[in-house]
């Protein structure tokens, strides 16, 4: 499979998986070929997705942010095609908000079967439609940037906007055992963060006190203000 949840994820942990899914889901997922991902088995399968949670609509606008960061990524990789390892850095980049996207979707899903702890996502409320227009004026600003100084620094804007604490919150609240087991959803922020700052500084040195400010604000806002399911 690909995406952010892989074949040694299933592996690593059947109870679990066969708990929340089935023991089908679990076996597809074994066999399933390298251009499937485990939210696409889960939508092509039978296990049961009725909701009966309540879950906050502003979930959905979190998922539709993760897909316009990734758009943004994409678009700047086009831009710097000609220069290799820019490209890769832009690409790598997309794909890890494609895996955010998916991780936010699971969260959905499992949120409306399973449980949606809204104390913990309360904090970030206010942050989603603040979001919305800072991911507006990024996509106006794409059209006038043509510097890799300023696309970096367009990456610096981003990832140090609320995103990424949203994207905490949102997981922290999904009361599910596959959420609270499954390492990629703790850590999927922290390494996207890690990853960008980086790789910044080696295309653009001057940018290297600002990504050691991102990288801080970060962990210390990640310290102080997530809080893991209970």
């Amino acid at each position: 499979m690909i995406g952010v949840i892989q074949t040694r994820d299933i592996i690593a942990h059947p109870l679990v998986i066969a708990h929340c899914f089935g023991w089908p889901l679990f076996f597809r997922a074994l066999i399933a070929s390298r251009r499937k991902t485990f939210l696409s088995l889960l939508a092509e399968s039978d296990a049961p997705r009725s909701p009966t949670v309540a879950v906050p609509e502003l979930l959905g606008r979190c998922i539709d942010l993760e897909s316009r960061a990734r758009r943004i990524y994409e678009l700047l990789a086009a831009r710097f095609s000609d220069r290799v390892p820019v490209r890769r850095f832009f690409e790598t980049l997309a794909q890890q908000e494609r895996e955010h996207f998916e991780l936010l979707a699971l969260c959905r899903q499992l949120a409306s079967r399973e449980g949606w702890l809204e104390e913990h996502f309360a904090p970030w409320r206010d942050a989603v439609p603040q979001l919305e227009r800072q991911m507006d004026d990024l996509e106006d600003s794409l059209d006038d940037l043509d510097r890799l100084a300023e696309a970096l620094r367009l990456v610096i804007r981003l990832e140090g906007s609320e995103i990424n604490h949203v994207f905490r919150g949102a997981v922290s609240a999904t009361d599910s055992e596959f959420v609270r087991t499954l390492q990629a959803f703790r850590t999927a922020a922290a390494k996207h963060i890690a990853y960008a700052c980086d790789q910044i500084p080696k295309f653009e040195p001057d940018l290297a006190g600002e990504c050691k400010g991102l990288r801080v604000a970060h962990l210390s806002d990640a310290g102080a203000k997530a809080s893991p399911n209970k």
